[in-house]
């Protein structure tokens, strides 16, 4: 029972003592009370307890229940550190115990054979066990058994044979009532799905089997290190680390086993190590190699050793001695059979590369190369990266490439079987080692269009595909309705009452990790595509007219990239790090001008833009000509606000996170139909002015509201079936806010009673000010002139268009101008306009926002915006019913064409992985949405309105986005304020 429901043996094993039992029965209390103590709580009460119930076994003179004791005592006292002691009970206990009752000692003696990492030994024992158990017909026994051999064959790299036991093992748990057994096989399968490669599964797995635990009340500090191993392949060593460090402080708070913290610290080190923090990572590890060493877990300690090395070679370190060391680290894992032996013979291949050593880098490289033909993916990954610094120490450059080339193909390959978008966002560090050196590789050997194919080769991968649709799950559903409601009641308890409301937020941050685990275990659908990046389609696609300027960084050095006029040249600009300090001077500066009265800081933050220009363009600025400019820059740039810069500031300019991007965008075809879409959210501090006066200039009709229902996509992947009433009456919106800053007197809208001037990077929280107009539901569906859309087909498409093809709202002849614009892209046959659909007040709801947005010609959303830096894909707009986030936005079966966010921060992201951004707009990029307009500062919300006034005017003109906004900007007061709120927007795309 102690395993099934140990809670309630607890209490039956001390109700039990309290009845003066015989010696025979107290020893089984006292032994149950003791394996509480051991697994669950303080280890030292264990060890008292199991040596009472070894006392009392011997006074019954009972061999049997001496020996299953004895091997209960040697557990702990291992997982207490006291490992000689411990193997000590289990040689009286194999002695005294005879026939099922030695192969029970057996088995937990193969136990900690594997806790000790001598695997040899535990496969001995437990083969013994497991023919004696199935023998007695011992399922329970047996099962355990079978478990642990599957245990034993993961660490040795064994997964078929692992997968074959636990399958065993799992049909006999399936015939008892052994819960915790039960949820340990759960856990089990989570470690063999990632061992093969499966991350996604793994994730759910475990998940799984905590929730398990958590129903019995127990602790899961052999869980935590599982998942923070999954965690830090998944590109999340920071959240690992998070984790791990938790679990050392709660196991140390109940005096927990001393194996177990060394565990935790060591896969502490290793996250911490990823996360880019050598120095934790030394102190992690320099404390477990301690631990390790005196438990006399050899296995273990040469692990922790690695991390300890890696950590040492990451504070600048280099040093022969660390050659030799990680080279005896090697060769110890590749004797204990440990998977990780090649990433040690990396290390040291590595090391002696920087110091000179050719021939001794040749011979541990050639031994870690051995690796890139078998194995996970990151294990080949290790092989090719050792082939390619090979190559690179023999002068191949073509080498280099092709083993870079090779090892990306098989992250790619494993990248694309994640479904969720964060995680194969992050999951391309693991091949920032690989692109760096292709790149290093190219500009010494190709020129500067083999570095272009580099640079794009693992830029913005994650744009590449859309992100695997969210199941129809009911609970992610209900948890992310729960979730809306929760935070915008801690919204409207902070604006009313100036206050956080602790346990709402408490409550939204649980659904946060509720919903963002269950998009975790999502598999990707497909491999990757092979659309190989060319740059003859692109210098064709830019044409004689347009430039476009990739930014490539390579060894701290920003490259300049300028493509165009059929041909690509580099020019070396400034350093980034030097940019980056730059930019965020600009941020500080734009957030200033924001404000009335800071109207003397207008030419600091010209200079500080003239600056930037110098370290981001160079000499490239003076050959941009007069035409368009499509700006790439890389992740960590994009904050840029590049309308600023002197040479871009006046002409048509628009931003790509790639050139692959750019492209794709400039080849999807716009839907059929025209259909556009005016949202306004609640808290504008200019009550969303531009919004009434966009729905008069395009003649939008009022109608009746009705009822409401949820947003879902129905089975099949589509949302099917026209949209549905409203319900309630329209009502004004809540507590007035902002996008950025409160409006200036004399702007559009009404001005706020109070102006506060802080930064929202976090909290979202709005400021004060009067509420806006009445608002009034808005829609097309009972059009007098007849102009209103059909019912959208139920097999219209599940997916964004693909680049040259026709879309599933396109009709048969497509539209009468190509994809990039014109007066009636997008529009119905003939080019007749179809009035917008306008969303405010209570109609401006979730779910009826996304039913609306999905597959729009063009949406403009006016709503108070806030990024989340913490956590990127919870950024969101605000809407009646609460956030909108970029979870909502991955549902849509296509993004709109055009979508303007007349809102804060919206332009942010957050930069992880190799080179990748994660925020709002590059979730709607690969949806299909081929053209943004998005803010990337605080603006002033009276500012924006003329300027989003201005920029439909230039849409109506037939322009694009990137030409409409050149000119928005063009037409605003020539005072601070507008113009910093012109320069915080960018346009996103190719529309």
């Amino acid at each position: 029972m102690v395993f099934a429901a140990p809670n309630e043996a607890l209490a039956r094993a001390e109700e039990l003592l309290g009845a003066d039992p015989s010696p025979l029965h107290a020893s089984v209390a006292h032994q149950v009370i003791g394996i509480w103590q051991r697994d669950f709580g303080d280890t030292r009460r264990a060890l008292a307890h199991l040596r009472t119930a070894r006392e009392l076994a011997a006074r019954a003179d009972s061999a049997d229940r001496e020996a299953d004791v004895l091997a209960t005592l040697g557990v702990a006292l291992v997982h207490c550190g006291r490992t000689r002691e411990g193997l000590a009970a289990f040689e009286r206990g194999v002695a005294r115990g005879t026939g099922h009752t030695r192969a029970r000692v057996l088995y937990r003696r193969a136990y900690v054979w594997w806790v000790l990492g001598r695997h040899g030994e535990a496969l001995e024992d437990v083969r013994r066990a497991i023919q004696v158990l199935r023998q007695a017909d011992d399922v329970i026994w047996t099962a355990r058994a079978l478990t642990l051999r599957a245990t034993v064959h993961l660490a040795l790299g064994a997964v078929e044979r692992a997968d074959a036991d636990f399958a065993a093992a799992e049909a006999l748990w399936d015939t008892t009532g052994q819960e915790h057994d039960k949820a340990d096989a759960v856990e089990s399968r989570g470690l063999a799905a990632f061992r093969s490669g499966d991350v996604p599964a793994a994730l759910r797995l475990l998940d799984e089997a905590e929730e398990r635990y958590a129903k019995l009340g127990t602790p899961t500090f052999m869980l935590t290190i599982r998942r923070c191993e999954v965690l830090m392949a998944a590109g999340l060593a920071p959240e690992a680390l998070t984790e791990a460090d938790a679990a050392i402080a709660a196991l140390d708070g109940i005096g927990g086993q001393s194996t177990r913290k060394a565990e935790l610290l060591l896969v502490a080190a290793r996250a911490a190590r990823l996360a880019g923090d050598p120095q934790t990572a030394l102190a992690r590890a320099a404390l477990a190699v301690r631990l390790f060493a005196g438990q006399r877990r050899s296995w273990y300690e040469t692990h922790a050793r690695l991390v300890l090395i890696e950590a040492r070679v990451a504070t600048g370190r280099g040093s022969g001695r660390l050659v030799a060391d990680a080279a005896a680290v090697a060769e110890r894992l590749a004797a204990f059979g440990a998977p990780a032996a090649p990433e040690a013979s990396l290390l040291a291949g590595r090391i002696a590369l920087e110091l000179g050593w050719t021939a001794d880098a040749e011979r541990h490289l050639a031994v870690a190369a051995r690796s890139r033909h078998s194995g996970p993916p990151l294990a080949r990954m290790t092989g090719w990266a050792a082939q390619a610094l090979r190559a690179r120490a023999a002068g191949s450059a073509r080498g280099v490439l092709e083993a870079c080339r090779r090892g990306l193909d098989v992250l790619d390959d494993h990248r694309m079987t994640l479904g969720a978008s964060e995680l194969r966002a992050r999951a391309t560090a693991q091949g920032a080692e690989l692109a760096a050196l292709a790149q290093r590789a190219s500009l010494v050997s190709g020129g500067p269009r083999r570095l272009l194919v580099w640079s794009e080769r693992w830029r913005a991968t994650v744009l590449s595909a859309p992100p695997t649709r969210p199941p129809a799950d009911p609970a992610l559903l209900s948890g992310m309705t729960a979730f809306r409601e929760i935070a915008a009641r801690a919204e409207e308890a902070r604006t009313d009452g100036g206050r956080p409301a602790p346990a709402l937020e408490r409550e939204q941050r649980r659904l946060e990790r509720e919903i963002r685990s269950r998009t975790l275990h999502m598999r990707g659908e497909a491999p990757g595509d092979g659309d190989r990046f060319d740059v003859g389609r692109l210098l064709a696609r830019l044409g004689d007219d347009v430039l476009l300027v990739e930014l490539a960084v390579l060894d701290g050095r920003v490259h300049v990239l300028l493509c165009g006029r059929g041909r690509v040249r580099r020019f070396e600009a400034g350093l980034l790090a030097d940019a980056e300090r730059e930019a965020e001077h600009v941020q500080a500066g734009l957030r200033r001008l924001a404000h009335p009265g800071a109207e003397a800081r207008l030419p600091l933050v010209e200079a500080a833009g003239a600056r930037l220009q110098e370290l981001l363009l160079g000499p490239a600025a003076a050959h941009l000509g007069s035409g368009p400019v499509v700006v790439v820059p890389p992740g960590r740039l994009h904050r840029v606000p590049w309308a600023l810069l002197p040479a871009l500031r006046e002409r048509v300019l628009s931003v790509s996170p790639s050139a692959s991007s750019w492209l794709r965008a400039k080849e999807t075809v716009p839907p059929s139909g025209g259909r556009q879409i005016l949202v306004r959210g609640p808290g504008l501090a200019s009550g969303g002015a531009e919004v009434p006066e966009l729905a008069d200039r395009y003649g939008a009709a009022p109608r009746t509201p009705g009822g409401e229902e949820p947003w879902a996509p129905p089975p099949g992947g589509g949302n099917g079936g026209p949209a549905g009433a409203e319900d309630g009456v329209p009502r004004a919106p809540g507590p007035a806010g902002r996008r950025g800053v409160p409006a200036v007197p004399g702007g559009r809208g009404t001005p706020p009673s109070a102006v506060t001037g802080r930064s929202e990077e976090q909290t979202g929280a709005g400021y004060g000010g009067t509420h806006g107009p009445r608002a009034t539901a808005v829609d097309s569906s009972d059009d007098p002139d007849g102009a209103a859309r059909t019912p959208w087909p139920a097999d219209r498409g599940t997916g964004p268009v693909r680049p040259g093809t026709r879309g599933a709202f396109d009709p048969p002849d497509g539209p009468s101008e190509g994809p990039s614009g014109g007066p009636t892209a997008g529009l119905p046959a003939g080019g007749r306009r179809v009035r917008p659909t306008v969303l405010e007040g209570d109609a401006a709801r979730v779910p009826r926002v996304l039913r609306e947005l999905d597959g729009a010609a063009l949406a403009h959303i006016a709503a108070h915006g806030t990024f989340r830096a913490d956590s990127p894909l919870f950024s969101s707009l605000r809407m009646a019913d609460g956030p909108l986030i970029v979870h909502d936005f991955e549902r849509l079966d296509r993004s709109p064409y055009r979508i303007i966010l007349s809102c804060c921060d919206t332009a942010r992201f957050a930069s992880v992985g190799a080179d990748e951004l994660l925020g709002l707009v590059t979730a709607l990029l690969p949806l299909g949405t081929a053209g943004v307009v998005a803010c990337s500062a605080p603006v002033n919300d009276a500012a924006v309105v003329p300027l989003m006034l201005a920029l439909h005017k230039g849409l109506d003109a037939g322009l694009s986005l990137a030409e409409a906004l050149r000119d928005a900007r063009a037409a605003l007061p020539g005072d601070a304020v507008h113009q910093a709120t012109g320069w915080a927007f960018s346009a996103f795309g190719a529309a």
